[in-house]
């Protein structure tokens, strides 16, 4: 029998997405819908200082990059989901650390290429300490960055597991979609992960400026959703989850 084209298994992969990970896929479409209620397009450029212009820029990459985990969630392509949630997790310490016009201008005229803004453990910490008032369970979110970065960076821990199939002393390598146990579990972690972060950066974006307090209620209730989807990821993979953030 033909292999079936990657189309095909793409759109297989789809529906087993829409099974196995549908509460994540809900919860970051109502996420990117919330990013879209709180940017302020079409401000005249006058009114918008430096360091709103520099959130609002973040903002829309991090729903960018929440969009194509979606994407490639839906698609089979967890690991790579894994890559652009770590990016997520960079944007919200980020964002959370421009707090005035100077840090804007900072990053603005940041001219290094070999190096980021600033260190991420450090962003971390600083960002929990502005975010919550407390920068405690630094180290726990730092360790659930770290956990999508192995994905990013090829980690051996995670390629070594993936990718063939063995059956009668045979192997076989498969590109293309993986809809694999570890692949929905991966595709569960980044998804919710990934959202949670953007939430985390929308909450401070509006912190930073008028909000209605209906906004304010659709952010608090994404929030408890986002908890328990992280309980049920505590419950299905209990080696693989950090508990304490």
């Amino acid at each position: 029998m033909a292999e079936r084209s990657i189309h095909e298994m793409e759109k297989e992969a789809t529906g087993v997405a829409h099974r196995e990970i549908a509460a994540p896929l809900a919860a970051a479409i109502n996420v990117l819908n919330l990013a879209t209620k709180l940017q302020a397009n079409d401000s005249p450029v006058k009114t918008l200082s430096k360091a709103v212009i520099v959130r609002l820029l973040l903002l829309q990459r991090i729903q960018n990059d929440l969009r194509c985990c979606i994407i490639l969630v839906e698609h089979g392509y967890s690991l790579q989901a894994a890559s652009l949630a770590a990016g997520i997790f960079e944007g919200w310490v980020t964002l959370a650390n421009l707090e005035n016009e100077d840090d804007a201008v900072k990053w603005l005229l940041h001219s290094n290429e070999n190096e980021s803004f600033g260190r991420i453990r450090s962003l971390t910490k600083q960002a929990l300490a502005k975010s919550v008032g407390d920068a405690r369970n630094a180290d726990t979110w730092y360790s659930q960055y770290q956990q999508l970065c192995m994905a990013k960076h090829l980690n051996p821990i995670v390629e070594r597991s993936r990718g063939y199939t063995s059956k009668d002393k045979t192997i076989q390598f498969r590109p293309g979609p993986d809809t694999s146990e570890l692949a929905i579990k991966f595709g569960w972690l980044s998804l919710e992960r990934a959202t949670r972060f953007a939430l985390l950066a929308l909450t401070i974006i509006a912190h930073s400026q008028e909000t209605s307090e209906e906004l304010y209620r659709e952010l608090t209730e994404q929030h408890i959703a986002l908890k328990e989807l992280e309980d049920e990821s505590i419950r299905r993979w209990p080696d693989n989850y950090i508990v304490d953030a």
